[in-house]
């Protein structure tokens, strides 16, 4: 749609964004620009406002607005002059904000530290609020991602009504699949003239021939894609040598054979280029961070609940013949066996090729082991299986070897669930799989909570388990 069609359409209650882009002339170049100055726009103004609320809610009045700006103005040019050189700006990768996300998140965290570095070494920081420097340091990547998000939909907006022109590209292809299934491209290209390049020899040449002539014929056409079979080695070089006859640039299309293996991460090693097609749940430093928490929490929790343990001891002993503490080996970290402490609440200690879940009104419970299992007590010991590092606070839920061999077998992800270390309490127990699964459906159901945690793990998702175990407990749900 052109742009004359675009103005004629307002009187057809055509939607405000494409009613006045129609008055602008934009390029790839221009919106760059405005990318830059949304950017800026974006962390000046994050800085402003969350200084003047913060000192308003706080002290009653709205401080020194030109402090915060000056802050933001610095923090604004750092930033935009490492997206820059990072390649944020760049026309494809705006738009696709989605995929931002990450890079925007790492650059601001790195200019955000160099201030507090600079500030300190300075004898500045004093001056800075550390609530608004807290509330800056969520409200500066948030805005810059928001505006990036908003920009990216006015540029498919443009693009689809002919207000931004699209690049006009020369499309060679060697299957008629291949171009079908996946040249779209997010509508950046205009494919000015496509070439098959056929059977034999000749018609290769005809159309690469074709695809040359055509681009020193045209001054638009700025670069020549290739949809074609990458098996099909021998034949993408003679293209491409062929192609060197031309000063354009050439891109290589990725067939449906590896084109979700060219999202995952790469890396080039001694000439070696390898793709990271399943990562680590954790990084080094999360897990490092993860396993000082469980440290932490662990040694207090032992601390804090000593006489209430002592207090179970003697109460379980009492009651029944047999052991205070229950001991079972359970599948850990990478399928590690480990032994898990819990109070007694049984009648049986099993631990072989066969052990028989819990079930509600399981004889073989004793009478101060349901009061234990119904208020989650008998989980407690586990605290020191959490600080010998066999267990963290949260994580999926260890199950009996027995269990996991049998579960392994019936569900593909199962094995999945042993990527971290097992925890007292996990994502699958607060929303509702906590106690007996009698079935492989139920079962099922715990695993995808569990692979679910793994792939989104966060230090303030782990805050919320444990908040919301505390829920749990008290209202008793599915306790056996």
């Amino acid at each position: 749609m052109k742009a004359l069609d675009i103005r004629s359409a307002r009187g057809r209650g055509a939607p405000l964004t494409t009613k006045w882009l129609g008055y602008l002339r934009l390029s790839h170049k221009s919106i760059s620009v405005i990318a830059v100055i949304s950017d800026i726009c974006a962390v000046i103004g994050a800085s402003a406002m969350t200084g003047v609320a913060y000192h308003a809610l706080t002290f009653g009045h709205a401080g020194s607005v030109g402090h915060y700006v000056w802050v933001g103005i610095i923090l604004a040019l750092a930033t935009v002059t490492l997206m820059k050189m990072n390649g944020l700006y760049e026309f494809d990768r705006l738009l696709s904000p989605r995929s931002l996300a990450k890079p925007v998140i790492a650059i601001w965290t790195g200019v955000f530290f160099f201030l507090l570095g600079v500030s300190f070494a300075m004898k500045i920081s004093d001056d800075l609020s550390r609530g608004w420097i807290l509330s800056l340091a969520v409200a500066g990547p948030a805005l810059i991602l928001l505006m990036r998000l908003r920009l990216g939909r006015v540029m498919l907006t443009a693009l689809r009504t002919g207000v931004l022109k699209r690049r006009q590209v020369v499309l060679i292809t060697n299957n008629g699949e291949t171009l079908a299934s996946g040249f779209e491209m997010l509508g950046a290209y205009e494919v000015v003239k496509t070439y098959a390049l056929g059977h034999g020899a000749p018609a290769r040449r005809s159309a690469i021939e074709g695809a040359i002539d055509a681009v020193r014929q045209s001054h638009s056409i700025s670069e020549i894609h290739l949809a074609m079979d990458w098996g099909r080695h021998g034949e993408i070089k003679h293209v491409l040598g062929q192609l060197k006859a031309v000063p354009l640039p050439v891109r290589l299309i990725a067939d449906p054979s590896v084109r979700s293996f060219l999202q995952y991460p790469h890396e080039t090693l001694c000439g070696a280029v390898s793709f990271e097609v399943q990562r680590a749940p954790l990084t080094a430093l999360e897990r490092a961070i993860k396993r000082s928490i469980d440290i932490a929490g662990s040694a207090i929790g032992i601390v804090m609940f000593a006489p209430l343990l002592m207090v179970v001891a003697v109460a379980v002993k009492s009651d029944t013949r047999g052991p205070v503490f229950f001991r079972q080996a359970r599948g850990g970290f990478n399928g590690r066996k480990f032994t898990i402490f819990k109070f007694r609440t049984m009648s049986v200690m099993e631990d072989g090729p066969v052990v028989v879940q819990a079930t509600d009104e399981d004889e073989r419970v004793t009478r101060v082991g349901r009061i234990l299992r119904q208020s989650s007590i008998d989980e407690l010991p586990q605290l020191i299986n959490v600080l010998l590092g066999d267990m963290s606070l949260v994580g999926p839920r260890p199950h009996a070897i027995a269990h996991d061999l049998q579960y392994s077998r019936l569900i593909a992800d199962y094995p999945h669930r042993q990527h971290v270390k097992p925890g007292m309490t996990g994502w699958a127990q607060v929303n509702g799989f906590r106690g007996e699964t009698p079935t492989v459906s139920l079962m099922k159901q715990r695993c995808d909570l569990d692979l679910w945690y793994i792939n989104n793990w966060s230090l303030w998702l782990d805050v919320r388990i444990l908040f919301r175990t505390v829920v749990e407990i008290c209202r008793s749900r599915n306790a056996v």
